[in-house]
C-alpha cells in the first residue's frame, strides 16, 4: 500500500524505519512533527516542514531546526498530537500518515490509536509502524493486499456491524463486540472490502 500526496506526521514515540516510509509514502506532500517528533524525524533522515506542540520535548542542541516553522502551543489541555492535527485540519490538510505514534509508554501508544479514530471522521488518515498499517473505518474500506495478509479489525464502538469482502471468514452484516473477536483473519484475494453500517473499526493490515 503506498499513499499519494499525504502529509506525514511524525510523533514522539519510536520511529519506522526509512526504508519502511519510502515504500508507504515515497514523496511525502510536507514533513510535520509533534514536538519532540522532529528529533525522532532527524533520527531517520528527515527534516521537518512544520513541528507543532508545547516544544517540551523537541532537543534543538544540534543546531535546531531553522528551516522548520515551529508553532508552539503551550496550552496543557490536549496532547501535542491532537495540537497538530488540529493545526493541519485548520489548513486544510485532508490526507494523513502518522507514524512514531506507538513504543515505550503502553498508555500513550494507546491514546494515540484512539486519538487518530477519532480524528479519522474528518479526515483521511492511517498509521504506520515497521509491522502494521492500521486504517480507521467508519464507512468503506477497498484496499490491494497481497494474498496471506493477516488481517484484524478492531471494534471501536458498541454494536458494530461489518460486511467483509476478500477475507477467509466472511462477515455480512455481522455485529462484531469489543474485544479479540474479529482478529487473526486473512485475505484470500488481492482486494479487500470492509463495509462499516454501524459504528466504526480499526483495520489492522499486517506487513509480510
Amino acid at each position: 500500500m503506498k499513499f499519494e500526496n499525504a502529509v506525514l506526521l511524525i510523533c514522539n514515540g519510536v520511529p519506522p524505519s526509512r526504508e519502511r516510509l519510502r515504500t508507504l509514502l515515497p514523496n511525502p506532500a510536507k514533513v510535520v512533527c509533534a514536538d519532540g517528533g522532529a528529533n525522532k524525524a532527524r533520527s531517520i533522515g528527515l527534516e521537518p516542514d512544520l513541528i507543532v506542540g508545547d516544544l517540551d520535548s523537541l532537543d534543538q542542541s544540534d543546531g535546531g531546526f531553522r528551516k522548520a516553522e515551529i508553532v508552539r502551543i503551550p496550552s496543557q489541555d490536549n496532547t501535542d498530537f491532537e495540537k497538530t492535527l488540529d493545526l493541519l485540519l485548520e489548513r486544510g490538510v485532508n490526507d494523513l500518515l502518522i507514524t512514531s505514534f506507538s513504543g515505550g509508554r503502553i498508555d500513550q501508544t494507546l491514546a494515540n490509536i484512539q486519538i487518530a479514530y477519532e480524528y479519522s471522521k474528518r479526515c483521511n488518515l492511517a498509521l504506520a509502524d515497521d509491522e502494521y498499517l492500521i486504517i480507521p473505518v467508519t464507512n468503506k474500506l477497498v484496499e490491494h493486499v497481497r494474498t496471506g495478509t493477516l488481517i484484524s479489525l478492531l471494534p471501536m464502538e458498541d454494536a458494530t456491524l461489518v460486511s467483509t469482502k476478500g477475507l477467509a471468514y466472511e462477515l455480512n452484516h455481522s455485529k462484531i463486540p469489543k474485544g479479540g473477536h474479529g482478529i487473526s483473519n486473512r485475505a484470500v484475494t488481492e482486494e479487500m472490502e470492509i463495509n462499516v453500517h454501524r459504528g466504526g473499526v480499526l483495520v489492522f493490515v499486517k506487513d509480510i
